[in-house]
């Protein structure tokens, strides 16, 4: 049984709305594999009272992760952001006062085992929030020829295409054409089927974001027509394993952790 002594470090998540999050349970089953004396907490704030509790986060906690609507938000209250944070304009882990972005870390690496299938390919990326944003300049940096952003609220994937341009990268607001050339498939939306059966059937790659379940209506399309895939629990359990990184120095082997969410039925 772990016990919390005066010496026990804090860490936590902060967001809106996050009872769904699986944070909790992947970083406090890594502390206790590696004995580790800290525990993880998520910490549910409203909107409202984000200005007020932020700082007093930062100063306890000794290592944060940040997720929906705060990625943008925290980042004037940080003394600095590495160059993660600075790609993506969006912190989703904090170290000492300083931001990074490990979703983009984790979505370039596991990408990057499919770079001949990314080069000169149409990315569509369904979705315009903080997730897509990582994901998109990682794809472009791995040679995605062009990023088309398709959103249900055009505003939002016009934001997200001026800002990928403003980074030299070629983007556009549009539809999906998935009948013609290579194109790599991202779903960044809560509902993977507002992805196109087509598209799911005739990617190079498809990216689910979504981990609840594991095989989405969207992957398994996918992988019934051999599509290559990589899921939303290999991306979270990625930039999870990355966080752990930061803070500690550690490099935690994805899969155990994996295992774990498993056959504690965490995850489906």
């Amino acid at each position: 049984m772990r016990v919390i002594d005066a010496k026990t470090e804090l860490y936590g998540l902060v967001g809106s709305g996050i009872s769904y999050t699986l944070s909790p349970i992947i970083h406090n089953f890594i502390f206790e594999k590696i004995a580790h004396n800290a525990i993880y907490y998520p910490f549910d704030v409203p909107e409202e009272k984000f200005e007020r509790i932020i700082n007093a986060l930062l100063e306890l906690c000794k290592g944060l992760n940040v997720t929906i609507p705060y990625k943008e938000r925290v980042v004037k209250y940080l003394h600095s952001i590495d160059i993660t944070a600075e790609k993506v304009g969006a912190v989703n882990t904090v170290f000492g006062w300083r931001g990074y972005n490990t979703d983009y870390i984790a979505v370039k690496k596991l990408t990057s085992k499919f770079k001949n299938l990314v080069t000169d390919s149409v990315c569509y990326i369904f979705g315009a929030g903080g997730a897509a944003k990582a994901v998109a300049i990682a794809l472009s940096e791995l040679g995605c020829d062009t990023i088309v952003v398709i959103n249900r609220t055009p505003e939002r994937a016009l934001k997200m295409v001026h800002l990928l341009r403003a980074k030299g990268f070629n983007a556009q607001v549009g539809n999906a054409n998935c009948s013609t050339r290579e194109f790599i498939v991202v779903n960044a939306t809560p509902n993977p089927d507002f992805v196109p059966d087509d598209c799911a059937k005739n990617a190079g790659l498809v990216i689910d974001l979504v981990y609840r379940p594991v095989e989405t209506s969207l992957v398994k399309k996918a992988m019934a027509k051999g599509v290559n895939v990589i899921n939303g629990l290999e991306i979270l359990v990625t930039q999870a394993v990355e966080a752990q990184r930061i803070w500690l120095g550690i490099e935690f082997p994805e899969e155990e952790v994996i295992r774990y969410l498993y056959a504690g039925k965490f995850i489906w």
